[in-house]
C-alpha cells in the first residue's frame, strides 16, 4: 500500500474525535482500548483508520446515540503547502467544520464520494482535471444535498475564463484567499439550508438570502 493510499484512508485523532462527537482524549483512549484502529507515522503522529471511525459511527446510530457530526469541507489545491495552510486557517475560523485538503484532483473526487462534503473548494490552476469540469460534474450530481462549490482564481484572466466556463451556481473567490470572507460565505450557505448534518442558526430566510447573494457576488 502506498503512502498516498494510506493518507486517503486515515484521519488524525482530532478529526476522528470531531466525527464521533467525543474529546481528543477519549479518542486516544479508544485507540488504546482497540475500539479505534490506528498506526503511527515515522514522525510519531497517530493516524486513525477511517474505516474504524465509520464502524463506530454506525454503532452509535444503531444504538440511538446523539452525535455532534461536523459538516465537511474539501480543498483541492494546486500547491500542497498552500492547501495545508488554508486548511489550518479555515479549521480555526470554522471550528465545527472538518476540513481536509489534497493536491491531487483524482484523489479529491474519490474523497467527495467518501466524505460527501457540504463545501468543495478547488483551485482554478489545479493540474490533471480541469476545475470547470469538476465543478460541472459535482453540481450536476448534487441532487440529494446542496453543495457549495468554490473556485479560486488568481488573475483577472482566470476570473474571466471561470465566469465563461463555470456553471452559475459556482462561487468565485480571489487568491490569496481572505479566510474571513470565505468563512462568511460558507456560513451563509449553510445557514440558508445547505447544511444537512446539524441544525443551523435560525434567521429570517429573506435576510439569509440577501447575505448569501452579497457574499457570493464578491
Amino acid at each position: 500500500m502506498t503512502a498516498e493510499m494510506i493518507s486517503t484512508q486515515t484521519c488524525s485523532t482530532r478529526d476522528a474525535a470531531r466525527l464521533l462527537g467525543i474529546s481528543v482524549r477519549t479518542a486516544q483512549l479508544w485507540v488504546e482500548e482497540g475500539r479505534l484502529q490506528a498506526w503511527k507515522t515515522p514522525g510519531g503522529h497517530r493516524r486513525i483508520l477511517v474505516e474504524s471511525v465509520d464502524r463506530l459511527l454506525l454503532e452509535q446510530r444503531c444504538a440511538g446515540m446523539t452525535t455532534s457530526v461536523p459538516f465537511g469541507m474539501l480543498l483541492v489545491m494546486n500547491d500542497e503547502a498552500e492547501g495545508y495552510a488554508l486548511q489550518g486557517l479555515l479549521s480555526k475560523l470554522l471550528p465545527d467544520c472538518l476540513v481536509t485538503s489534497t493536491a491531487c484532483p483524482y484523489d479529491g473526487l474519490l474523497r467527495v464520494g467518501e466524505m460527501a462534503p457540504e463545501v468543495f473548494v478547488v483551485d482554478w490552476r489545479v493540474g490533471g482535471l480541469a476545475a470547470d469540469r469538476m465543478a460541472h460534474a459535482l453540481l450536476g450530481r448534487a441532487r440529494k444535498q446542496r453543495m457549495l462549490v468554490v473556485v479560486l482564481v488568481d488573475t483577472v484572466k482566470e476570473r474571466e475564463e471561470a465566469q465563461e466556463r463555470l456553471p452559475g451556481a459556482a462561487v468565485l473567490v480571489n487568491v490569496p484567499v481572505d479566510g474571513d470572507d470565505l468563512a462568511a460565505i460558507v456560513r451563509a450557505f449553510l445557514g440558508s439550508g445547505g447544511r444537512r448534518r446539524r441544525a443551523g442558526v435560525h434567521r429570517r430566510p429573506d435576510a439569509l438570502e440577501e447575505q448569501w447573494e452579497c457574499l457570493a457576488a464578491r
